[in-house]
């Protein structure tokens, strides 16, 4: 059974958007396994925009979410507020540190982080449908601030680089990236097996219908 899996960017570069090569794995890792990658994207600016050769903030060069996720993608990038998270099987959240600068508010600041507008209605909704959703690395903090704390107060910097966290009962599961791996060759195996964690998962959601 094909499935559709959406991919959720939030930019392309690993200090202020999307880590790409999170990204691009959990895409191969998807169509590998012979399902439909839809990319998403938040229709806001990025937090800020940070040179990849220095790690420094660029002053005065606001860019937006969408077109530097497009960076990422061939063929059609949805904006969150035009697609339904009913047509979902599955969401992969890939991490770099626009998932926490972009989909949270308050960023470096004392102020509790909080989903950025949009952000949790999606997500509830798309487990609410019976989505699995699927963090890597710095994401997790973006599902912990929907969902709650992960199982044990567990996260991303307490698993190995190829290990997955199931939180089987609530339908979400969580790698540790680059947070962790030390390789492409390492992350490609955390991803990999997280997406073979959804997969059983949806088997067994599908088994009960």
């Amino acid at each position: 059974m094909k499935r559709r899996v959406g991919v959720f960017l939030t930019g392309c570069g690993c200090y202020d958007g999307t880590d790409p090569h999170e990204a691009v794995l959990a895409m191969v890792a998807v169509q590998r396994a012979g399902n439909d990658v839809v990319p998403l994207v938040l229709d806001a600016p990025q937090l800020h925009t940070v040179d990849h050769t220095t790690g420094q903030e660029v002053e005065g060069e606001p860019r937006s979410q969408i077109l530097e996720a497009s960076r990422l993608v061939r063929g059609r990038l949805y904006p969150l507020a035009e697609i339904s998270p009913k047509l979902l099987d599955g969401l992969i959240l890939p991490g770099g540190q626009g998932a926490v600068k972009n989909l949270l508010t308050g960023f470096g600041t004392p102020e509790a982080a909080r989903p950025a507008e949009g952000v949790a209605p999606f997500l509830l909704g798309a487990r609410q449908a019976g989505a699995v959703i699927a963090a890597v690395s710095l994401a997790e903090f973006v599902v912990a601030a929907v969902f709650g704390p992960w199982p044990d107060g567990r996260g991303c910097f307490d698993l190995g680089p190829e290990e997955v966290l199931v939180d089987e009962e609530r339908g979400l599961l969580l790698t540790p990236g680059h947070v962790v791996a030390n390789s492409l060759v390492q992350l490609e195996a955390g991803i990999g097996n997280l997406c073979s964690e959804m997969w059983r998962l949806l088997d067994k959601r599908d088994s009960a219908l």
